[in-house]
């Protein structure tokens, strides 16, 4: 972590001390006023049981699951045979994507060729110029800005090669004919993940928010998870860290452990992406610590998924991947008949809070959320 981040934290950690200070000296001065004193702490209380109360209701909403993709017919004839592409970004939850892709490609009757990326900048960029050579009906992409691939963008809008994204900060025009899973679509991630962390402490959570900057659109996340946090928690100690990429799978759960050990009130931790979860059941219990601290992550992998099932980890906030890979499909499907893709536009993308109460409608393996998605894709498009 930077200098900055580590003068940050000690900030927010004074604030308390700070509070306590000024809470004694109004004591001090007012001592002999004890309605005072006991007005402030039932206030106080007051809106933390609000709070509370609130928070467990959005965990009860947040855990209901999707039923159906809501879109209508496409009216015209798709044509069978063609090819997307998709730009994996480096990280195991594209694969996952990847894989969604292709289901909704069967059902067309087209091809998915997955284009590799190690998700550096510069490996984004080329696995682009590799989609302008295979020139796709339709160009998916996820996680990663079209700066980092502008004049690749720029051809294939030339070859009228419509580019559709997913998690970024892109918005519709200059060549991305879709984007979805922005700012405005992923705060609720965040909100679902603070509903869980100040429902399952009984509104007495110390938690830090473990961030993987690499990723701008985790940005909005962290601002979800803090605004419901703090509207639900007021008080309740909060602090961030951040974990770089090239720690996924090698020490990000030692970096969170040797956090913890440092902070011991802590008893939650917020991941904003769960791959930087994976082995730190194993690290807590190593550590002393699995009876005590839990953590929720989101965007899970089937790895965060069997830990939610065991219990070892008290829960995420997952994605229907299949349901959001079949829409964009679906506004592939669309733009090769030159039909409007406006449906695909307004449609809302599904997350959902998963825990070990509803993991088995879940599945720990991916697939389809909606029952009998692909019974529902072949009546949208014709292909029964």
């Amino acid at each position: 972590m930077t200098s900055n981040g580590r003068h940050t934290r000690l900030l927010r950690r004074s604030v308390p001390f700070a509070a306590l200070v000024a809470a004694g000296a109004i004591a001090v001065a007012g001592c002999g006023s004890s309605s005072n004193d006991n007005s402030s702490t039932s206030s106080n209380s007051a809106s933390g049981a609000s709070g509370l109360k609130a928070a467990q209701a959005a965990e009860k909403q947040s855990a209901t699951l999707p039923t159906s993709l809501n879109l209508p017919p496409v009216s015209k004839a798709i044509p069978s045979g063609k090819t997307v592409t998709y730009v994996h970004c480096g990280v195991e939850v594209c694969s996952t994507i990847g894989k969604a892709i292709k289901n909704a490609a069967d059902v067309l009757g087209w091809k998915t060729k997955i284009v590799p990326s190690a998700g550096t900048p510069p490996s984004v960029k080329q696995a682009w110029g590799n989609v302008v050579r295979i020139k796709p009906v339709a160009a998916f992409g996820s996680g990663f800005d079209s700066t980092l691939y502008a004049n690749e963008l720029k051809q294939l809008k030339s070859e009228n090669v419509p580019v559709m994204s997913w998690a970024t900060l892109d918005k519709t025009g200059n060549g991305i004919a879709l984007a979805k899973g922005g700012p405005s679509d992923v705060e609720v991630v965040g909100y679902q993940q603070a509903a869980w962390v100040v429902s399952s402490t009984g509104g007495k959570a110390n938690t830090v928010y473990v961030d993987l900057p690499t990723y701008t659109i985790l940005k909005p996340v962290r601002t979800g998870f803090e605004k419901a946090y703090k509207k639900w928690c007021p008080g309740c100690p909060y602090d961030t860290m951040a974990v770089p990429l090239t720690a996924i799978g090698k020490d990000a759960p030692s970096r969170i452990v040797s956090y913890l050990r440092s902070h011991p009130n802590v008893n939650r931790v917020a991941l904003s992406y769960d791959g930087v979860g994976v082995g730190l059941p194993a690290a807590l219990k190593a550590a002393g610590l699995a009876d005590k601290v839990q953590f929720v992550g989101e965007a899970p992998t089937a790895t965060n998924l069997a830990y939610v099932k065991a219990g070892t980890q008290g829960a995420t906030v997952s994605q229907g991947y299949y349901e959001i890979w079949a829409t964009f499909m679906d506004a592939a499907a669309r733009s090769a008949t030159g039909e409007s893709i406006a449906p695909d536009t307004a449609w809302k993308p599904p997350w959902f809070l998963v825990t070990k109460d509803n993991i088995d409608k879940v599945g720990t393996n991916f697939g389809p959320v909606v029952p009998n998605l692909n019974e529902q894709l072949k009546k949208l498009w014709d292909k029964s």
